[in-house]
């Protein structure tokens, strides 16, 4: 009976992907019944490690274990380098699936050597991983210049679901608040590399042609980055956003704005499709499967006529155009980034 670990990341950011993993596997017919075998862990020590390394070297034959990683620690690098040692020694099978968020860093995003340890990093796991899970086209393209292919799968970034019934009361707050004020959200942790300058210029000319109705709010910390936000135009919540904080936020905003200047993937797309939000996201090649979409606006943040069209769009839709395409956010978000989407992608991962 195979046997199966999650390692919960230390980055709370990143818990929504340990978390939907734990819900999709407990949904999938292969882990009905087997609730005993899959393994949630919070915290890596040397006692789990040891219990890890000898639980490895107790397998009978046709017995398997897997790791889930999803984020780079030392920790998990350590463990992953002793537990495959352990199990080529005594011949065991030992399944290592990582998730590599953004393969290659471009110039200008990070310190270059961070960017080259965090390379070294991904090149170890790629090297010791059994497959490779990678959340977007680009990154999978990054992944394919220093790991086998038959490695690599793509995998999107998940959530869990929020309930429908909050759904629901969340739309019928937004309809009420339609007509007096439409509210537009930039969420999340922001570096350089999110443009937080696009989301200002949005607000800025929006404020100029249609004054009283739109508010603003940037919720979420702020890193290595001084940004000039207006304090009477944009509400500010600057502390890290806890999920129930996320949650009332996404409850609040019509349109959440992603204007990233560079980007593998994004985890607050994912999470603001949850949420039937309709989307202003940068028009970059990492978001450029999105193009299609009917909830979604691709905007060049570098033009500002092309920010005012834009707007202009936003504005002359009616609050029942609105809700269908709230609704469709929802519908994409179930079919591509929910527990129920991943529980199906895992047949094919194992």
């Amino acid at each position: 009976m195979p046997k199966t670990y999650l390692f919960r990341p230390k980055n709370s950011m990143l818990h929504h992907c340990s978390e939907s993993f734990y819900k999709a596997m407990t949904l999938t017919c292969h882990f009905q019944g087997e609730a005993d075998d899959l393994y949630y862990l919070t915290t890596v020590n040397l006692e789990k490690s040891l219990d890890l390394a000898k639980k490895v070297v107790k397998l009978n034959s046709g017995e398997k274990i897997s790791l889930f990683f999803f984020l780079i620690q030392s920790d998990y690098l350590i463990l992953t380098l002793i537990l495959k040692a352990i199990a080529k020694i005594f011949s065991k099978d030992l399944k290592i699936y990582y998730m590599m968020h953004e393969p290659r860093f471009e110039k200008g995003r990070i310190n270059p050597f961070k960017a080259s340890l965090i390379f070294i990093y991904h090149f170890l796991f790629g090297q010791l991983a059994d497959k490779i899970l990678l959340p977007s086209d680009k990154a999978l393209f990054q992944a394919k210049t220093f790991i086998k292919s038959d490695k690599l799968y793509k995998l999107n970034l998940t959530f869990l679901s929020p309930p429908e019934s909050l759904l629901h009361k969340n739309l019928e707050q937004l309809k009420c608040s339609w007509e007096n004020h439409k509210t537009f959200s930039l969420l999340g942790r922001i570096d350089i590399d999110k443009n937080p300058q696009g989301f200002l210029d949005l607000a800025n000319i929006i404020h100029e042609h249609y004054p009283g109705q739109a508010r603003f709010i940037r919720g979420g910390r702020d890193r290595n980055v001084d940004v000039p936000y207006d304090e009477e135009l944009i509400i500010r919540f600057s502390s890290f956003l806890s999920d129930s904080a996320k949650s009332f936020l996404f409850g609040l905003t019509h349109f959440v704005v992603i204007p990233y200047s560079f980007s593998t993937q994004s985890g607050v797309l994912a999470e603001a499709l949850s949420y039937g939000k309709l989307l202003i996201i940068n028009d970059i090649p990492a978001f450029s499967s999105f193009k299609d979409l009917n909830f979604l606006f691709l905007v060049d943040f570098n033009d500002q006529d092309a920010i005012l069209k834009c707007i202009h769009n936003l504005f002359s839709m009616d609050i029942y155009e609105y809700e269908k395409r709230y609704w469709q956010a929802v519908k994409y978000f179930q079919e591509h980034h929910s527990e129920n989407y991943l529980s199906k992608a895992l047949k094919d991962i194992f």
